[in-house]
């Protein structure tokens, strides 16, 4: 493994998959110019099967070994007393990768899938575990146009860059540090 750790692309079901396949891309053109997200691991839910297959058309080179199947935090329509104990898989479940493979890069635009790796990320910087270089990239999804996700809410205290899209966000969050607006990205 690469002594800076893989850089960690979380993959959402449809509509996030497709903006990360986007992402994805102009994260392959600053590797192919300096080489720095020289492994890229597919953090993909064990329910989606669809993700994998749509950004193997966006990067033709990739391949099963990088894409990890994790469990789910919560599944769509699940109740949210089972939805508990899903969660805490998904927690524990995260805790050991992160904490097996130092991630340098966590990106995510808004799947729940992501929640508990960049908490996971989070913590583990803090207590030392990962390196303070670590960083936690959020990027809003393209159809929140007023308000963030629930995923962006429980993010934003603790992303390194929170990326909004939409001119209403940026202005509504522009006390946030951490919150970017580059326009639409998609």
């Amino acid at each position: 493994m690469d002594a800076a750790g893989p850089t960690y692309v979380v993959l959402g079901s449809g509509g996030h998959t497709a903006e990360m396949c986007r992402i994805n891309e102009a994260l392959r053109l600053a590797n192919h110019n300096d080489g720095a997200f020289a492994q890229v691991r597919y953090i993909v839910a064990q329910s989606d099967t669809t993700s994998q297959s749509q950004m193997c058309k966006v990067v033709p080179s990739a391949q099963d070994r990088d894409f990890i199947r994790v469990p789910r935090s919560r599944e769509v329509g699940q109740s949210w007393l089972s939805s508990i104990f899903t969660t805490l898989w998904a927690l524990l479940w995260s805790f050991w990768l992160v904490w097996r493979d130092r991630p340098q890069l966590l990106l995510c635009n808004g799947p729940g899938t992501c929640v508990p790796y960049c908490y996971v990320a989070f913590l583990l910087r803090l207590l030392g575990r990962l390196p303070a270089t670590t960083k936690i990239v959020f990027v809003e999804s393209y159809c929140r146009v007023k308000t963030l996700s629930l995923s962006g809410r429980l993010l934003l205290p603790l992303a390194d860059m929170f990326v909004v899209q939409w001119p209403a966000l940026a202005t509504r969050y522009e006390h946030k540090k951490n919150l970017r607006y580059f326009g639409r990205l998609l």
